[in-house]
């Protein structure tokens, strides 16, 4: 117990002594972390968009304007025996143009200048596994009833294409943040090192071990990354409040991370904050310390 009393008395008199970089690399520490804390939840967000819209893609079979109802009829007899398909829908005119109502209805102007006739034809086509679309385009190809066969698979890709790519970017900025927070935690520690280098000649002199004086410089650059982690977790949990909450309400179709997504962060933000942290506060030593 007394020398933990010790440890941590060390440890709080050279975080006070050096307050201003200390809070500089906190700060870093906070931002790198959040930055990473929110790439983390960038992938989630992927992955719960790739497991809702993967169940809910299909195949949309846009028919001719001069189609036949027999035409019509025999189309959804024969998808509908395909192996591959899980379920078929037909939207006439009036639905299409309902659901187009509902999906442009924040542009009133677009849709006064759209009547029902302007709207197609269409069977809906839920695939067992979405993958198949090749094999049912080779199969309805040539089909005189058919004007478009139109893969929705297409342009979900082509989404998350996109928020991968700002999850790696974000990603990206996080590490650069991480490693110059790390340095600066790693200055903070040296600074406090080369202050009380006299004393540690001292210390090493009486027989004091050099893991004995290191611990202290070590919980120092510790707590600099238990700070930023916590601060960085707060500001995700803030995040969600003001900003991912309300899009549940305004955007219905895609489900949003939540309170067990950034919980499922903390080990990792935690982690990373100490270990980097502890990591510089060691090499920041190595100059004044045998190894």
């Amino acid at each position: 117990m007394r020398r933990f009393r010790y440890f941590l008395r060390e440890t709080l008199t050279a975080l006070r002594r050096n307050a201003l970089v200390a809070f500089a690399a906190v700060s870093t520490m906070f931002i790198s972390l959040f930055l990473f804390g929110g790439s983390l939840l960038v992938q989630k967000q992927v992955d719960l968009m790739v497991g809702e819209w993967g169940r809910k893609v299909e195949v949309s079979v846009f028919l001719r304007e001069d189609v036949s109802g027999e035409q019509v009829d025999a189309l959804g007899r024969e998808v509908a025996g395909f192996p591959e398909v899980e379920r078929v829908f037909f939207e006439s005119r009036q639905q299409a143009f309902q659901r187009f109502q509902r999906l442009f209805r924040d542009s009133p102007t677009l849709v006064e200048n759209v009547d029902v006739e302007a709207m197609p034809q269409s069977y809906r086509v839920k695939l067992t596994d979405p993958g198949k679309f090749a094999v049912i385009r080779a199969r309805l190809a040539g089909q005189p009833a058919i004007d478009e066969i139109r893969d929705e698979q297409a342009v979900v890709k082509k989404l998350l294409v996109v928020t991968e790519v700002l999850r790696t970017g974000v990603m990206g900025i996080a590490i650069i943040m991480l490693i110059a927070a790390a340095g600066l935690i790693g200055n903070t520690v040296r600074m406090a090192v080369f202050a009380r280098r006299k004393e540690i000649a001292i210390m090493k002199l009486v027989g004091a071990t050099n893991w004995f004086i290191r611990v202290p410089f070590i919980l120092e650059g510790a707590i600099g990354g238990l700070a930023g982690a916590f601060m960085a977790i707060a500001s995700l949990f803030a995040m969600k409040a003001m900003f991912i909450d309300p899009l549940r309400g305004e955007i219905q179709f895609t489900p949003w991370v939540g309170t067990t997504a950034i919980m499922a962060t903390i080990p990792w933000i935690i982690g990373a904050g100490v270990l980097m942290a502890v990591v510089a506060s060691l090499f920041a030593m190595r100059r004044f310390l045998e190894v």
